[in-house]
């Protein structure tokens, strides 16, 4: 079986080693590379914003048959109603 001693440094060695890791950044990110990424989160939630305000707007506005309130259902029926109009 394994050692208490070769267990305890085995232990020490891995946090050491995740410490020296945590410690540390990769490197740091530049000016042109943070504004990029600030560009992307912001081009991503535009599309989001557009995304959830078509899905309101096509609960709201649904293609129906039936005219409005006094609003003809199509152009055509409309062009009908300005000729006779003329005729009379």
């Amino acid at each position: 079986m394994l050692s208490v001693r070769y267990l305890e440094t085995l232990v020490l060695l891995v946090f050491i080693a995740c410490y020296i890791t945590e410690e540390k950044p990769l490197r740091k990110r530049s000016i042109s590379e943070m504004q990029l990424m600030h560009n992307l989160q912001e081009h991503k939630q535009v599309g989001e914003r557009q995304d959830w305000l078509q899905e309101k707007l096509k609960k709201i506005i649904s293609p129906s048959n039936k005219p409005q309130q006094g609003q003809p259902a199509n152009v055509k029926s409309l062009l009908l109603k300005e000729e006779f109009k003329k005729s009379i």
